[in-house]
């Protein structure tokens, strides 16, 4: 188990040292003797060993990788235009013709006006002329602003150290098919794990990259102003709401009347059923006696 291990620090550390190709299998050899007399000292220094593998890659990547450099462009733009929904067919079709895409779009009412938001994903090499045709949509005020960030030396980074972490990735895959105990095998196999991971996280940002250098977002906002209600002698037509309102207070007042009606009626049942029963005795004896009198 800790020749192997010794073995994997060795072959860190050999990738570190190495300026060049050249080199004999009996350097190397002698790397590893040595390595493994060491092997408490490098466990401590292996990170550093890594960081010092990525700076001497990053040596040999940079002149190439300088030669383009990684530009993140994006504008928002306001714009006030005369009938929403064309205006956003219109940059939709627009976007197709620059071949670009459409992440999210959106529209709404206020009081005033109709509102509509559209995100758009467009080659920056289309990115200016892009701008230019969707302006020609507004017929009143308009806004634009635009940003830019460079990246370039993120980008740089993060490819350099990509390349060591697959230079480390091959030799603990050679490892792995020498290794003949189980002890060895696991241990290899988690080291392994843990470089291929950060491989594919350096791989992710390294695309995220790529795509919003190659692609610019623009976010665009557009507003149609509602026309006004015709009015006549200075007063708008509101004979329906008014009907409306009238109908819901007229209502709202029956019901309110005969809810009173009730609770007065239950709050007063000990004292009315009483008088109610006495008064309804008096008037059955009334009319029984005015039923025997003889007539006349």
């Amino acid at each position: 188990m800790k020749k192997w291990l010794s073995l994997i620090f060795a072959s860190i550390f050999i990738l570190a040292g190495c300026n060049s190709n050249e080199g004999s299998n009996s350097t190397e050899s002698s790397d590893r003797v040595t390595s493994i007399d060491q092997s408490t000292e490098q466990n401590k220094g292996s990170d550093v060993a890594k960081g010092n593998s990525s700076s001497a890659e990053a040596t040999s990547e940079l002149p190439e990788l300088q030669q383009e450099r990684k530009v993140i462009f994006n504008a928002t733009l306001s714009l006030s235009v005369e009938d929403l929904t064309l205006a956003m067919n219109e940059i939709k079709e627009s976007t197709k013709v620059f071949e670009g895409y459409v992440v999210e779009e959106s529209t709404f009412s206020e009081d005033n006006a109709f509102i509509g938001s559209m995100t758009i994903r467009i080659p920056q090499s289309q990115f200016d002329a892009y701008l230019r045709k969707v302006e020609t949509l507004a017929k009143g005020e308009r806004q634009k602003s635009i940003t830019s960030k460079d990246v370039t030396e993120n980008y740089v980074d993060l490819s350099s150290r990509l390349k060591a972490k697959e230079a480390v990735q091959q030799r603990l895959e050679s490892f792995l098919n020498e290794a003949t105990k189980t002890d060895d095998l696991l241990a290899i196999s988690n080291e392994l794990s843990r470089v291929q991971e950060e491989v594919e996280q350096l791989k992710g940002q390294i695309n995220y990259l790529d795509n919003q250098s190659d692609y610019s977002t623009v976010t665009i906002s557009l507003e149609q102003k509602k026309q006004p209600v015709p009015s006549i002698g200075g007063r708008d037509f509101e004979t329906i709401s008014e009907a409306k309102h009238l109908f819901i207070t007229t209502s709202n007042g029956l019901l309110a009347f005969f809810s009173k009606t009730i609770v007065l009626f239950i709050g007063l049942s000990p004292i009315l059923l009483p008088l109610l029963i006495i008064g309804l005795f008096f008037l059955y004896r009334f009319r029984k006696k005015t039923s025997k009198k003889p007539a006349k």
